[in-house]
């Protein structure tokens, strides 16, 4: 028997075999790094994309109360629990993991936790500032597999957080589900400067605004120093509806109608009720800062309300308490004004503060003028003028009347949201309106708005405090 003699015919061709193996397992690992690679990347994505939307459907849940009240809530415990989805789990990151495509078979895993601290971003003091959505998925390998693994594993993560932003106040009704949160019947609104979103209405109400009469936006927003010279339009929110935009409002070239808006948190809850003072004085007085023959003189201080007709009233910086029926009012002839050339208060500069409690309300109207300037903006109580007691019964509080009528500084007259969401039907209403027309330097936080009379309602948003707002964000 003879055998190959070496480098020979036969010898050769094996050698072809061997490197043609070799090639065709090459090229298959080639081929199937391609195909593979390339199903991985696509699925990646996609597990960055539903980890995204999970995280932020999640965190927006959180900031609008509704984990609370859905058939499925999460993260209502503090501190809470991380936990894994089922494959039908009616959470809603789960939710929203399962409609971008993972989440619905065994294949993959989607869990949910909380991060107390996320680096680099300012998160607010909610219980539950952030939430952490990792999504993977086990992939069968296809032609790779003939030199590698059969399967491979992918993820990706999403984070999304209630952050602190520092902002301007808009328009704020604060009631969480009443119908008509905001009406005007018969007057017009109009709004300078301010902030990107103008009017906010936090109620969940099919009908919750309800305009007839023109809201102009085409001056509002940040482009414009407060006096509609230059503003470009301001953004219109509501939580409820109408889903469509009223004929009558008027957003300008920028500005739009935003439906469904997550609800606005109240900007000032973190500002304690004032402890109640000693007692206010007053004093008639004539000559310096007295534009007639006399006016009456007022300090802080507590008051059994405080109510001025057919006279001048001078007020010097501080905080006025009010107690009683009585409330806080201008009546016929009155004359509201700020006494000049005394010295700043220590918790509200050079404005003043009125906290109103009991049964009464704040009655700035009839043949009546106001000029009042709130309290600084970076003093204790941040630019407020009127303070309503939180806790206090419903009430209906107004702005207008024949006279002019110019308050610098926030309205804030709300209760709190807990108290609104318990008892409806105890919230505060502000009325507005007058033929005269009324000039808001400065923002409305107010558990419903209505308006009346002929003359446009002027705000200028420009000259409200800046606070620091939330807004709910993808930070990762």
């Amino acid at each position: 028997m003879k055998h190959p003699v070496p480098g020979s015919v036969g010898e050769k061709g094996q050698a072809v075999l061997l490197v043609i193996l070799g090639m065709s397992l090459f090229l298959i690992g080639a081929l199937g790094l391609a195909i593979d690679g390339g199903q991985m990347y696509a699925h990646r994505q996609m597990a960055q994309t539903a980890a995204d939307a999970a995280a932020e459907a999640g965190i927006m849940s959180v900031l609008a109360g509704t984990n609370a009240t859905s058939a499925f809530p999460f993260a209502t415990e503090t501190p809470p629990a991380a936990f894994t989805c089922s494959t039908i789990d009616g959470r809603t990151p789960c939710v929203y993991a399962r409609t971008n495509g993972f989440g619905a078979s065994a294949a993959d895993t989607v869990t949910v936790d909380y991060p107390s601290a996320v680096a680099g971003v300012p998160l607010s003091s909610d219980p539950v500032p952030a939430i952490r959505v990792t999504v993977r998925r086990v992939l069968n390998t296809g032609l790779i597999r003939f030199i590698g693994p059969s399967t491979t594993s992918l993820g990706a993560i999403g984070v999304a957080a209630i952050v602190n932003q520092n902002n301007r106040v808009p328009l704020l009704v604060t009631h969480p589900t009443l119908a008509n949160a905001l009406t005007n019947g018969s007057a017009q609104l109009k709004v300078c400067g301010g902030p990107p979103r103008s009017i906010e209405v936090n109620s969940n109400n099919a009908q919750a605004v309800s305009i007839s009469k023109v809201v102009d936006l085409s001056h509002a927003g940040p482009n414009d120093p407060g006096d509609c010279s230059s503003g470009t339009g301001g953004d219109f929110a509501v939580f409820g509806g109408p889903t469509s935009a009223p004929a009558s409002l008027n957003l300008g070239p920028v500005g739009r109608y935003d439906q469904p808006a997550t609800p606005q948190r109240d900007p000032y809850a973190n500002i304690p009720a004032p402890a109640v003072p000693a007692l206010g004085t007053k004093s008639v007085i004539s000559g310096v800062g007295c534009p007639v023959a006399q006016c009456t003189l007022y300090t802080p201080g507590l008051y059994s309300g405080l109510v001025v007709q057919n006279d001048t009233a001078l007020f010097r910086p501080g905080l006025y308490y009010i107690v009683g029926s009585a409330g806080f009012s201008n009546q016929a002839n009155g004359n509201m004004l700020m006494a000049m050339g005394y010295p700043p208060d220590p918790q509200t500069g050079s404005g003043m503060v009125v906290y109103n409690t009991g049964t009464g309300i704040f009655d700035i109207g009839a043949n009546s003028n106001a000029h009042l300037v709130g309290s600084d903006n970076n003093s204790f109580y941040e630019g407020l003028l009127f303070f309503e007691d939180r806790n206090a019964v419903a009430l209906t509080h107004n702005v207008g009347g024949g006279g002019t009528i110019v308050l610098t500084g926030a309205l804030y007259i709300t209760n709190w949201l807990s108290v609104m969401q318990n008892q409806p039907s105890q919230y505060q209403n502000l009325n507005l309106g007058g033929n005269a027309g009324i000039l808001i330097n400065g923002s409305i936080v107010v558990g419903t708005l209505s308006m009346a009379g002929t003359s446009f309602v002027t705000f200028n948003l420009a000259a409200g405090p800046s606070l620091i707002t939330r807004r709910a964000a993808l930070v990762r």
